[in-house]
C-alpha cells in the first residue's frame, strides 16, 4: 500500500514537471514569434518609410526639372520678340552729302526774316530825329544791325542772288526813293513801316527739287494763319543762297 502511495507521488511529480517545461516552452515560443513578427514589422515599416522618402525625395526632383524645362521654354518665348527688333528692311542710305546742313538752312532762314524786315520797314528807328534825303522825310535808324546802306547791300549779296534781290528786295537801298538811305546823321529810314513774314527755323524741310538747287520748307505765320514756304535755294561758289520764294504751299 505504501508502495502504491510512493509510486503515485512520484508520478504526480514528475507530471509536474513536464506541464512546467511545456508551458515555459510555449511561452519562449510565443515571445519568439511576438520578437519575430515586431522585427519584420518594423523591418516592413522601415522600408516603407525609407521607399516612400525616396519616392517623395524624388517627386521634387522631378518637379524641380519640370520647373527648369518651362523656365528655358519661357526664356525660349521671350528671347524670340528680340529677335522681331530686327528689321528686315536694309539699312538707309546715307545722306545727300551735296545738300545743305540743317545749321546752314537755319542760317538763309533767319536771313530771310531779316530781309522780311528791312523791307516792311521793321528796324528800330527815332521818329524825333528826322533826315532830308531828296526832298523826303526819312527818321534815324538805332538799329545796332546796320550802321549804312553799304552794310545792307553786303547782307543782300552774301545770303540772295541777284535776281532775289531784284525780284523781291530791290527797294530796300536802291531806285528813286529807297526804304534806307544814308545821310548826315547815318542810316535813315523812310516811314514806310508795314507787316512782313516771319519763318519758323525750328527743324526746316530740306528737300532735292531740282538738279541745280534744294528746297527749304519752312512754316510761317500768315497773319494768324500757319501755313508752309518754298525757299528755293542754290550754291554759289561754294556758298548756299536763297533764289526764290513761294507761299501758302
Amino acid at each position: 500500500m505504501r508502495k502504491t502511495i510512493f509510486a503515485v507521488c512520484i508520478a504526480f511529480c514528475l507530471l509536474s514537471t513536464g506541464c512546467g517545461n511545456v508551458t515555459n516552452h510555449e511561452t519562449e515560443t510565443s515571445s519568439a514569434v511576438t520578437t519575430e513578427t515586431a522585427t519584420e514589422a518594423t523591418t516592413e515599416t522601415t522600408e516603407t518609410s525609407s521607399e516612400a522618402a525616396t519616392e517623395i525625395t524624388e517627386t521634387p526632383t522631378e518637379a524641380t526639372a519640370d520647373v527648369t524645362t518651362q523656365n528655358e521654354a519661357n526664356a525660349e518665348v521671350t528671347a524670340e520678340p528680340t529677335s522681331n527688333n530686327v528689321p528686315d528692311a536694309e539699312p538707309q542710305s546715307s545722306s545727300d552729302q551735296s545738300a545743305p546742313t540743317i545749321e546752314q538752312a537755319q542760317e538763309l532762314i533767319r536771313a530771310l526774316n531779316m530781309m522780311e524786315r528791312l523791307a516792311g520797314g521793321g528796324l528800330q528807328y527815332d521818329a524825333e530825329i528826322v533826315c532830308t534825303v531828296n526832298g523826303i522825310s526819312y527818321y534815324k535808324v538805332t538799329d545796332p544791325d546796320f550802321a549804312n546802306t553799304e552794310d545792307i547791300r553786303r547782307y543782300e549779296e552774301k545770303y540772295l542772288t541777284q535776281d532775289m534781290i531784284s525780284e523781291r528786295y530791290t527797294a530796300v537801298v536802291d531806285g528813286d526813293t529807297p526804304i534806307y538811305a544814308d545821310a548826315e546823321n547815318g542810316l535813315c529810314m523812310k516811314d514806310s513801316a508795314k507787316g512782313f513774314y516771319i519763318f519758323s527755323d525750328t527743324e526746316p524741310n530740306i528737300e532735292k527739287t531740282s538738279e541745280e538747287g534744294y528746297s527749304i520748307l519752312a512754316d510761317y505765320d500768315n497773319f494768324g494763319a500757319k501755313e508752309t514756304a518754298d525757299i528755293r535755294i542754290v550754291n554759289v561758289n561754294g556758298i548756299w543762297k536763297i533764289c526764290g520764294i513761294s507761299f501758302g504751299l
